[in-house]
């Protein structure tokens, strides 16, 4: 009973272990639809979001400042990685089909 608990423990032990790698090996394709979702979270969302988590965690008027300047600056990020998905998704030149 016991030696075999150990090897179901180190079975365990190397499946998890590992899981992170093979889940890291596979990159899914980019998106349009995905992109599209990036750009409105940032244009319209981030910002909004940013300022009044920051005003409730910070003080009032430091953390306003704080949420705005990060706000603007993750609406940004997020607005351009959008943008870059949106571009990686639309192929119209390529020959090869796409699967």
């Amino acid at each position: 009973m016991g030696v075999r608990r150990t090897a179901l423990a180190v079975a365990l032990a190397a499946f998890l272990i590992c899981r992170p790698a093979w889940a890291a090996t596979v990159k899914p394709e980019p998106s349009f639809m995905h992109g599209v979702g990036k750009l409105v979270d940032g244009v319209v969302f981030e910002l909004p979001k940013t300022v009044i988590d920051a005003t409730i965690t910070n003080p009032p008027v430091l953390g306003t400042l704080v949420g705005v300047l990060a706000g603007a600056a993750l609406a940004l990020q997020t607005t351009f990685a959008g943008l870059v998905e949106m571009s990686a998704a639309f192929k119209p030149f390529t020959s090869e089909p796409k699967r």
